[in-house]
């Protein structure tokens, strides 16, 4: 994991001008001590501290990013059960996704986007890391079940965000993160509490364990990435790239699935809800979101996601809430509101 990008403070050189300093973006969101530090990385932008203001509206965004994101097990499942395999329902989400995106950007966007991706390094790693941690949640899900594949991902990833940015930051993580992560991790393992999985929803679970870790690494690695991103394109722009990329990489194995190109009007209205609205929608929120978020903190507030998902099953599909269900989303929410409350000055 690298650092964001750094912010600038004022310092001084042995001639007494002022020299700028560069600074991690974590200390800054943290309140911490400045380390004395070096130049940013080539081609980054330069970040101000952010405002409560602003930290708060990230929370929004990256909440209202959660809540879509939970219709998207959902809507998979509801495809998978009409026959469609996991790698064309992301094929076909992407390609959707796309075409909505190029008018949204317009002329002046997509030039922009162009010369943005004469560097594409970033954006590259983005899109890859972006569908490895779906296709191997969706894979982990498939091979040890949902609960322990939610747990496993979702939980991993905040949890390895806040150590990676303390340890970047050279200091223990500050209590108002420490605090909305326990809440949300406890609330994380009620939501997803249904009992040992049985061979029949866990097939082949070393395998799906190892998916789903795999795939919460993917997520935070993708997340810390996507900060920087965020503040150098908008976020129409970084979607649009990443699902491009997404329907390259997927157009082979498409291709040799026979492309399942969806006909019937209920598969027709599944894809363009998952490009329209967990794609465009939610993923220009979430990165909107990161540009005054940190990563370990956006990885809360997507744990909305489960919350969502656990709701619509029960509305949509009649699965059973049981009360450690509740408690958790409960929990889950109260670490949304504890980071609302409370955000970093």
């Amino acid at each position: 994991m690298t650092a964001s990008p750094a912010t600038v403070r004022a310092g001084r050189s042995s001639s007494g001008t002022a020299t700028p300093l560069c600074v991690p973006d974590s200390a800054v969101m943290a309140n911490e001590p400045v380390p004395a530090g070096a130049e940013p990385p080539a081609g980054e932008p330069v970040r101000a501290p952010v405002s409560a203001g602003s930290f708060r509206r990230g929370v929004v965004l990256l909440a209202a990013t959660g809540v879509l994101w939970g219709s998207i097990g959902l809507v998979v499942r509801l495809l998978q059960d009409r026959g469609e395999p996991v790698v064309p329902i992301a094929f076909w989400r992407f390609v959707c996704a796309s075409i909505v995106l190029v008018p949204v950007l317009g002329p002046a966007g997509l030039r922009e986007l162009a010369r943005q991706a004469r560097r594409p390094g970033r954006l590259l790693v983005v899109a890859v890391g972006s569908l490895a941690f779906q296709l191997l949640y969706f894979y982990a899900v498939r091979d040890v079940g949902v609960a322990v594949a939610t747990l496993i991902a979702l939980g991993l990833a905040p949890v390895t965000l806040t150590c990676t940015e303390a340890l970047a930051a050279r200091t223990a993580p500050a209590v108002r993160t420490l605090v909305p992560l326990a809440l949300a991790l406890t609330g994380l393992v009620l939501v997803t509490a249904l009992g040992a999985p049985s061979p029949h929803t866990a097939p082949r679970p070393t395998a799906g364990i190892i998916e789903a870790i795999v795939s919460g690494l993917a997520y935070a690695a993708t997340t810390t990435w996507s900060g920087p991103l965020s503040r150098r394109l908008e976020p129409s722009s970084i979607t649009l790239a990443t699902t491009a990329v997404g329907v390259v990489l997927l157009l082979p194995a498409t291709a040799a699935a026979d492309w399942h190109l969806p006909r019937s009007a209920p598969v027709i209205a599944g894809i363009l809800w998952l490009a329209v609205v967990a794609t465009v929608i939610a993923y220009g929120l979430f990165y909107a979101g990161l540009r005054s978020t940190p990563g370990s903190v956006a990885m809360i507030l997507t744990l909305l996601e489960p919350v969502t998902a656990v709701g619509l099953a029960a509305a949509l599909l009649g699965e059973t809430l049981t009360p450690a269900n509740l408690v958790g989303g409960v929990l889950l929410l109260g670490a949304v509101v504890v980071l609302y409350l409370a955000p970093r000055r």
